[in-house]
């Protein structure tokens, strides 16, 4: 009898355990990353595209420098591409939970005043006068084209980048430029790009520039964007690049997200061992660098947001939905690397739910070649397009506008 009810007792384990779903182990300071299987590969080349890019063109180099000025001095960590079963274990947010954060932050935003971001289009650019804009973005374009090999001085003319009314902490102006709707083109969504988040990872300047001369060519309304090549420009121009902002706090700690007042400092004493690199302020949004950012997102209202970040050769994302996380990005794949109290996917992916990719390019100082940022650059715009779409065929977006 004994016999009998132990082997009933040791199936009924057995069976339990058999039950409970699989989970990946992060470091979610936050949540923790759940979702079920993504549908299809984004990434194939049957699902780049024609609107909004050009086909590969020919690298004049494998490994074209971002900046000739100064040796390449730091040691890129690497983390495998490859590691973990990424998507096909991931799971998402219940609905109850989404709701309320869409409704809470919509609520929040009715009645926001700016800190400082007064763009309103690239043809208007704060009320400049021509003369004055055109003086303002050669200064910049000055700076950049010094300090960038692989960006001239012409080509950041080119851009035709305009003032957000927002400067860093040492005075250099916070330059973005818009690729509006064009007339009688609804566009699926809003994107919001973003390089230079630190300093010392430059290649995500050099890129970010890139895709604005790429949609200068090619927009055709498919989006209605936003691309600031470069939000932390302290740490960038200065020939020791930084990756904090100049007064020594790494931006991507500094978001409010809603977790900061209680975890980001002790976050940072405890699990981050001091480092001054990734120092979170006394204060969460004490810097205009992420001021701007903040204003950015409440009046800009982004659907998607791709920040460009260097050295770790991974996609991240951050989302409430991580079965929506693209699987890889030209030879870059999906490799979930944490939120943290500060960050930007906590603030904006978590917390208010828009979808943002982290583009982890695989060196901070020699540029990928033109061949593999023009495969990266397609397969975002391949993914973007399949997001919105199936987004805008619910009727709800993400960030509850």
């Amino acid at each position: 009898m004994n016999s009998f009810l132990l082997v009933g007792l040791f199936s009924a384990c057995v069976l339990l355990c058999a039950c409970q779903p699989e989970q990946i182990k992060g470091d979610k300071t936050t949540h923790e990353k759940q979702a079920s299987t993504a549908k299809g590969d984004l990434t194939s080349e049957s699902s780049a595209i024609k609107d909004e890019i050009s086909l590969p063109t020919e690298p004049s180099s494998e490994n074209v420098a971002a900046n000739e000025l100064q040796p390449k001095s730091i040691v890129e960590e690497k983390t495998n591409p490859q590691a973990n079963k990424l998507i096909e274990s991931i799971g998402f947010a219940d609905e109850q939970t989404k709701a309320i954060d869409i409704l809470s932050n919509t609520e929040s935003q009715k009645n926001y005043t700016p800190f400082c971001n007064l763009f309103s289009n690239q043809h208007e650019p704060n009320g400049l006068s021509e003369v004055d804009l055109t003086a303002k973005r050669k200064a910049f374009c000055d700076k950049i084209s010094r300090r960038l090999a692989s960006v001239s001085h012409q080509s950041c003319l080119a851009a035709k980048l305009a003032p957000t009314g927002c400067n860093s902490v040492a005075g250099v102006p916070l330059m973005l430029r818009e690729f509006p709707p064009i007339e009688g083109k609804k566009p699926l969504g809003r994107v919001l790009v973003i390089g230079g988040t630190h300093g010392d990872e430059l290649t995500s300047v050099s890129v970010t520039f890139g895709w604005i001369e790429k949609l200068n060519k090619f927009h055709s309304g498919l989006f209605h964007w936003h691309i600031l090549p470069s939000m932390n420009p302290d740490g960038l121009l200065p020939r020791s690049a930084q990756r904090t902002n100049h007064n020594g706090v790494d931006l991507n700690r500094n978001m409010p997200s809603d977790d900061w007042q209680q975890n980001a400092l002790e976050y940072w004493h405890t699990k981050g061992g001091k480092n001054p690199r990734k120092f979170p302020g006394d204060q969460a949004n004490s810097e205009p660098e992420t001021q701007w950012l903040v204003d950015e997102i409440e009046l800009f209202k982004p659907d998607a947001i791709i920040s460009v970040h260097a050295p770790y050769g991974v996609v991240d994302f951050d989302a409430l939905r991580l079965d929506t996380a693209p699987k890889s990005l030209g030879k870059l794949h999906l490799n979930l690397l944490g939120t943290y109290p500060g960050s930007l996917g906590n603030y904006a992916g978590i917390n208010r739910n828009i979808p943002v990719v982290t583009l982890e390019l695989p060196h901070a100082w020699e540029m990928p070649s033109a061949k593999e940022s023009d495969l990266i650059w397609q397969d975002i715009v391949a993914w973007l397009k399949e997001t919105f779409e199936a987004k805008n065929s619910t009727g709800i977006s993400s960030n509850g506008h």
